[in-house]
């Protein structure tokens, strides 16, 4: 059984030596007896606080022989109200001063007593200056964690494990326009609307059910009624037991972002003049239509429609008479099909029609006789009257093609047999329709013999900054010299050396011939010029010709930087992990790659950010309208200003005359080719058109 021992009256303890002899010679307390101006007693360890010994403090110094100057006034009131018996008891903190000149803090424990008839202060001193360098770090550490949290641009917030806001930054407040103490200890159920309240707890609660980081798009409504597209960055935090205690977020607002990639998206995917889609959105939803049409073993039907003497209403009536006939032809055509069916200007006065699910022929004839029709009723034109007909090519998926290239291609050629006809007819495309597709295959026969006979070559074309004039690029452009049909144009013969796997040695070739064009120049001393490659996708994807490349730049004598490569949007439309990793080799080996005809195809604006992209160019289509069409105008101002916040260099093709020149210098645009300048030429003539000074 434990021993227990009866109360200690006070009497008992103020008799009992020992005690009080404990406390004296406590080795962690400072006890004290004031009386007068000086010290009657210090204990030993007061005494080794301040480097003293007792004797030199008893008798010698007074209390305020131990304060810094600063705490002095304090101090000394605090000790006169207990000896003119003001107040019996004191606790408060000062600041030491030892006998080589350190601060202490120290906190006092005083009570006033009679000492030989007279009044006297007795206490005890605790050295406290390591709780209160602590203690002081940490309040820094809080003040300038606070003070970075309010410098933070973006808006900021804290919530506890239950969703509520404990804390924000200045910039929330302006954001949701809400003061601080309006949203302290409220939940989003509180200050949002119920759609976008749901929305953020449920993100919380997934976020607190596993704890991270979390990020995810959202909108913000705030007091005023105006909904921004934002990105909320959230991660959870723990108290110090290791415990869920809430998480921190931050919003990025990216309204402006979300607006102009809208635009740009609209104005690369629809026709400024007519409000329908163009080449590209078409492609894309008949990529899609059949795919639906696979899995439901269906059927998909495109129309290729080509106004038929629209060039006469042109030279006859003026530019502007012929915008409003293909403005109301769009009309008249969208009025003959069906909502969920696609009408798309395909270019100048072509349209095409997307019909998927459409097996019915007679259906199908229905609706071509109704656009052939109202096609033919006369335009009105102002003071004037147009007529034209239309010639409708149609082909079917998945009878005439299983992919959107061969449809495209055999409805264009069933269109050509209806302009053959006669016009103002429609016709299907037909296995007799092939001759083109044979004529094609002999040409594939004829490229393989002209890259063993060496029937190749490339020309040159110089690229000039606008505003100086200066040649500081170069554009090898292929041409094959055919000995019965003279120089064909690469888009006549490169899309079939990709079909029958011969791009890859054509690239090889190019890329031999353009490094070694690039190492001569080098060596004669010429102005210092990029050279740029055209490159097709395969080349990215699966061939050998970008290693044989990287591989010739390291035995040359030859910086990176004089080769650059130019390709097309449809190179980065899978994002295909080989690509990504090309472009990176080639832009440690530094070459520089340019986005061919931007504009005009997939417009994948998500990868200028990611990728290594040094130039954008811009389409000669959308140049070559510029003085007459405001809407080509915008396009290209607009891609000059994005290349430009990308940190990237514009390049416009197809200058042709002063004006085009002008308004594109006029819209900062970086660099220039074109008739204007110069057109294509063999090496030895563009050595001469340099030497001559560009």
């Amino acid at each position: 059984m434990p021993t227990s021992f009866p109360m200690l009256s006070e009497n008992r303890l103020r008799d009992d030596d020992g005690l009080f002899h404990g406390l004296l010679h406590n080795g962690m307390v400072g006890v004290y007896v004031i009386q007068g101006a000086h010290f009657r007693y210090v204990n030993q360890r007061f005494a080794e606080l301040f480097g003293y010994q007792p004797e030199d403090i008893c008798g010698q110094l007074g209390p305020l022989d131990l304060v810094i100057p600063q705490d002095r006034p304090r101090v000394a009131a605090t000790m006169a109200q207990r000896l003119h018996s003001q107040a019996e008891f004191a606790h408060y903190s000062f600041r030491g001063q030892t006998r080589n000149g350190q601060h202490l803090d120290l906190e006092v424990f005083g009570i006033r007593t009679t000492l030989d008839g007279a009044p006297a202060i007795v206490g005890m001193l605790v050295d406290v200056t390591g709780r209160c360098a602590s203690e002081r770090a940490v309040t820094e550490q809080l003040n300038f964690t606070a003070q970075v949290i309010e410098a933070i641009p973006s808006p900021l917030f804290f919530k506890d494990e239950q969703g509520r806001y404990v804390g924000c930054n200045k910039a929330f407040e302006q954001f949701i326009g809400r003061q601080r103490n309006e949203l302290l200890g409220r939940s989003v159920f509180d200050i949002s609307p119920p759609d976008l309240a749901e929305r953020y707890h449920a993100a919380d609660q997934a976020l607190f059910d596993n704890p991270g980081i979390q990020t995810y798009e959202a909108s913000v409504q705030s007091t005023d009624g105006l909904r921004r597209d934002v990105i909320f960055n959230k991660a959870t935090y723990s108290r110090a037991d290791g415990t869920l205690a809430g998480l921190v977020g931050i919003i990025t607002d990216i309204t402006d972002r979300k607006q102009s990639e809208a635009l740009i998206w609209m104005q690369a995917n629809y026709d400024a003049l007519t409000g329908l889609p163009n080449r590209r959105l078409l492609n894309e939803r008949l990529r899609e239509s059949m795919r639906r049409s696979q899995r439901r073993e269906d059927c998909v039907a495109v129309m290729f429609i080509d106004l038929d003497r629209f060039k006469e209403v042109n030279d006859t009536l003026g530019h502007e008479a012929g915008d409003k006939l293909l403005m109301e032809a769009a009309r008249r055509i969208v009025a003959c099909v069906r909502e969920t069916d696609t009408v798309a200007r395909q270019g100048g006065d072509e349209f095409m029609v997307l019909l998927p699910g459409l097996a019915d022929r007679s259906a199908i004839e229905r609706i071509a006789s109704d656009i052939i029709q109202t096609l033919a009723q006369p335009f009105s034109l102002d003071a004037d009257a147009a007529y034209v007909s239309a010639s409708i090519g149609i082909t079917l998926f998945p009878q005439d093609g299983d992919n959107p290239v061969t449809i495209l291609k055999n409805a264009d050629q069933a269109m050509y047999h209806a302009k053959e006809e006669g016009r103002n007819r429609y016709s299907y495309f037909s296995p007799a329709m092939q001759a083109q597709a044979q004529e094609r295959l002999r040409l594939g026969k004829e490229l393989r013999r002209a890259l063993r006979n060496q029937e190749l070559r490339l020309y040159y074309q110089p690229i000039l900054q606008l505003a100086s004039g200066h040649v500081t690029k170069a554009e090898a452009l292929l041409r094959w010299a055919h000995p019965e049909r003279g120089l064909i144009q690469p888009g006549d013969f490169i899309p079939i050396a990709e079909e029958l796997g011969l791009i890859d040695s054509i690239g090889s070739w190019v890329f031999e011939e353009a490094t070694a064009a690039a190492l001569r120049w080098y060596q004669q001393d010429l102005p210092p010029i990029q050279l740029t490659i055209n490159t097709s996708p395969r080349q990215f994807a699966k061939g050998q010709s970008l290693e044989f490349l990287l591989e010739r730049l390291q035995h040359l004598p030859l910086d990176g930087a004089r080769i650059g490569l130019e390709i097309t949007e449809n190179t980065l439309l899978d994002e295909h992990p080989a690509i990504t990793a090309q472009l990176a080799r080639l832009c440690a080996a530094g070459v520089q790659v340019s986005l061919d005809d931007f504009g005009t195809g997939y417009s994948a604006m998500a990868y200028l950010k990611r990728l290594d992209i040094d130039y954008l160019k811009i389409d000669r289509s959308f140049v070559r309208d510029l003085a007459t069409d405001p809407s080509d105008l915008a396009i290209t101002e607009a891609i000059i200003a994005m290349g430009h916040k990308l940190g990237l260099q514009v390049v416009a093709e197809g200058i042709e005359t002063v004006e085009q020149r002008q308004l594109l210098l006029a819209a900062g645009c970086d660099l220039g080719q074109g008739y204007l300048f110069a057109t294509p030429m063999p090496e030895a003539e563009f050595i001469a058109y340099l030497q001559a000074g560009g």
